[in-house]
């Protein structure tokens, strides 16, 4: 054999890397790095055990220590171990030895890592359930932390039989004696190695996922965002000051999580122990304060006590002038009282009408203090994301739904989907530009008009272009009361407060959530593929490739509106005056209709916007086709067209008189019933329509199949396959052509391609 040395910190071998060679340690230390956790080996460890029943390296090896040295054998297959072993007996048995203690290792960080998944798996199961009892027991809203219902028992992840342990503990345990005797029957020692090496594979794997469920699972405990487990313990025990039985009772969900916390490797220390300082902290300030309660401890059924008086918690925070909060707050008073908000009386609609100036105002204000506010109240939560005030006005019972989602809801703005609040926030910091007037006036053009005016000078025009709060300013004045009012849907009744008179349909059900709008835009996509495909141009004159078109899809931003409604708005296509930029949509984030027609109906509002950007002044001109002018040409002549029959041009005209003669609408109920009916291969349009949105709005690959057979759709397929073969043919024969050159493909020719086989 021969020996390598290794200096200390330097790669003996790594992970991935395939077993060529065996390695045995002559001298010295090498450590091994799982998820952290350091395995340690010493003289005589043969490493990369799992290799054997693997072909490569599990693990990266190092040298630990200064003056390493291993034994190095060429490797080819298991006869190599087996015949180094036969021929060499001081290396067997040191090999031999090596293994059990190796094993022993491996098993009892698995071990210390189960006890450990286990104990956060019975804190997470055990506490949260007991803090809503809790919550019951004092008349608190219990909030509600979504990670808990994801969270399965860690017996699920582990695959390692309960008596390998106990075996391999009692052969390290033998005398050496009769250790070196078994082993040196024939056939044993090879099958040991054999054995060891498939349960080194097992236990590192469960080893892994125990480091994953404990990190993942610590962060449901505590997380760096600061709503978690521990906040919402925390928290009630700060509120229920006075309460009798309530500091013992919550000690005891407390102690074994702040126990966990301090001693677990996966958990941010600094991030605790500041958490843990803040808790004490509001303990001890709490502790003059007494919580009004009933004779039998707790509070009146129907309002909480974390509800009381939000109103005047929402105006506090806002920083509402005392005379007009003390007018707001009557206003709601009488406004509670009223037996039908919704009636059109006069007394009612200017009740409606002045809370509705009043709120704007005051939402206006509770969001700009917020914006800096690293621990925003859960009330102003409510209000910011949900237009709620009043537990009595919003109906007690979905006062606490409210409370018990809104620190845990978000939008996802990396996917495009934001509440209000969110939005609002990135326009402040500049990650977002301002949303178009109802003018189609962008923030350029608006602050352009001003300065037209004589308003201010062109050095104050520049400065306010770079303004991020006057942008603020202008998104909340201009474009939300606006587009509240719109996604509410009923205009004529609209008050942006929550009011239980508007929820006629249970609010989790009609919750709107990011995966949701996700999950609908893939099943609108899946059936449209080229829906928010964007036609741009590439070019590279080094390649060869002078200009070509190609499609970049753009998914929309939907933003979620505080607001239980009935309708979506298709606000603007594009953001400025880039093609690539996404549409953005709102949409109540209480919603009371299906979701999927509705985003159907503005994904249909899209393509038709989408298609009058890029025609121009020629979006209507039929001698350049497009959907727009070829869809005005058919309903405007469709009373001459020879290719309708009589029935059909009645059916066109009852059309026009429902969209009241838009042809923008008969176009976006023509797309809702081609996404929703005619893609299932049942017939809803006219075979003209049929034609043109074949051309325009073409269903994905495996939907064409399936209609192939459809004599109603067979003219229309050989159209677009026809025209869709000619691209696909182009594009095959420039990469082949860019292959035989030796030319890289550039990845948008490759897009390009796989969007036309689409």
């Amino acid at each position: 054999m021969a020996t390598s040395d290794f200096a200390q910190n330097t790669v003996i071998c790594s992970k991935g890397e395939p077993l060529r060679q065996l390695l045995i340690v002559r001298k010295g230390t090498i450590e091994a790095n799982l998820g952290g956790h350091m395995y340690r080996f010493g003289q005589g460890d043969l490493l990369g055990l799992d290799a054997i029943t693997t072909g490569s390296h599990g693990l990266t090896y190092t040298a630990a220590s200064e003056d390493v040295s291993v034994f190095t054998h060429p490797y080819e297959d298991i006869s190599t171990l087996e015949t180094l072993l036969r021929e060499n007996e001081e290396i067997s048995n040191m090999v031999l030895n090596s293994m059990c203690r190796q094993m022993v290792m491996f098993l009892q960080y698995r071990a210390t890592l189960k006890t450990e998944a286990t104990r956060a798996y019975g804190i997470i199961s055990q506490a949260y359930p007991l803090y809503e009892k809790l919550c019951n027991r004092f008349a608190f809203t219990a909030k509600k932390l979504p990670a808990v219902a994801g969270v399965t028992s860690p017996a699920e992840i582990d695959n390692v039989p309960d008596w390998v342990q106990e075996y391999y503990y009692g052969i390290k345990d033998l005398d050496p004696a009769i250790q070196k005797g078994f082993f040196a029957k024939k056939g044993i020692a090879m099958g040991f190695i054999l054995g060891c090496s498939e349960e080194i594979v097992r236990i590192l794997d469960a080893s892994s996922n125990y480091q994953k469920y404990i990190e993942i699972n610590s962060k449901v405990i505590l997380s760096p965002t600061g709503f978690d487990l521990y906040s919402l313990i925390s928290e009630l025990h700060m509120e229920s000051a006075g309460i009798g039985g309530a500091d013992a009772a919550i000690d005891t969900l407390m102690n074994p999580m702040t126990a966990f916390l301090s001693n677990s490797v996966y958990v941010d220390q600094n991030n605790f122990k500041n958490r843990q300082a803040a808790y004490k902290e509001g303990l001890a300030k709490r502790g003059g304060r007494s919580a009004p309660v009933s004779a039998d401890g707790t509070a009146a059924p129907q309002e909480k006590k974390n509800l009381a008086d939000s109103v005047g918690t929402i105006l506090k925070y806002a920083g509402y002038p005392e005379d007009q909060s003390n007018k707001f707050a009557r206003l709601i008073i009488d406004y509670t009282k009223m037996p039908d908000r919704g009636s059109s009386d006069d007394v009612v609609h200017r009740m409606r009408r002045e809370l509705t100036n009043m709120f704007n105002e005051i939402y206006k204000k509770a969001l700009i203090n917020s914006l800096n506010d690293t621990a925003v109240p859960t009330v102003i939560k409510m209000f910011l994301n949900f237009g709620y005030m009043d537990a009595a006005l919003a109906g007690y019972e979905n006062a606490d739904y409210l409370y018990s989602i809104a620190d845990s809801m978000t939008g996802d703005p990396e996917r495009g989907v934001y509440t209000a609040a969110e939005w609002l926030k990135a326009i402040y910091r500049g990650q977002k530009e301002p949303c178009r007037n109802e003018f189609d006036q962008d923030y350029p053009a608006y602050i352009a008009e001003l300065k037209q005016q004589k308003r201010f000078d062109k050095k104050e025009e520049e400065r306010l272009l770079a303004d991020c709060e006057n942008k603020l300013m202008f998104e909340i004045d201009n474009i939300f009361p606006v587009v509240n009012k719109l996604t509410f849907g009923r205009i004529t009744t609209f008050c942006p407060i929550f009011s239980d008179n508007n929820v006629q349909r249970g609010l989790e059900a009609s919750l709107i959530t990011p995966d949701l709008i996700r999950q609908t835009f893939g099943e609108i996509t899946a059936v449209d593929f080229s829906a928010f495909y964007r036609e741009t141009m590439f070019s590279n004159a080094e390649i060869g490739v002078p200009r070509e078109t190609v499609h970049v899809e753009v998914m929309p931003e939907v933003i979620l509106m505080p607001n239980v409604g009935v309708r979506g708005i298709m606000w603007q296509d594009i953001e400025g005056r880039k093609r690539t930029t996404p549409a953005r949509m709102f949409a109540p984030l209480f919603l009371l209709v299906d979701l999927k027609p509705l985003l159907v109906r503005l994904t249909g509002e899209f393509r038709w916007e989408m298609c009058k950007r890029v025609q121009g002044s020629r979006w209507q001109d039929v001698t350049e086709p497009s959907l727009t002018s070829e869809y005005c040409d058919y309903l405007q002549f469709y009373k001459h067209n020879r290719d309708l029959s009589t029935e059909i041009k009645a059916t066109v005209k009852q059309e026009l008189t429902r969209a009241r003669n838009n042809y923008k609408n008969v176009f976006v109920q023509n797309y809702t019933e081609w996404v929703l009916f005619e893609a299932n291969g049942s017939p809803r349009i006219n075979r003209f329509a049929r034609r043109l949105l074949m051309t325009y709005s073409p269903f994905a690959l495996s939907i064409r199949q399936g209609l192939a057979q459809n004599p109603q759709y067979a003219e229309p397929l050989k159209r677009f396959n026809f025209k869709n073969q000619q691209r696909e043919h182009h594009l095959s024969r420039l990469i082949q052509k860019l292959n035989q050159t030796g030319m890289e493909v550039p990845q948008e020719l490759k897009d390009e391609l796989k969007f036309v086989k689409s």
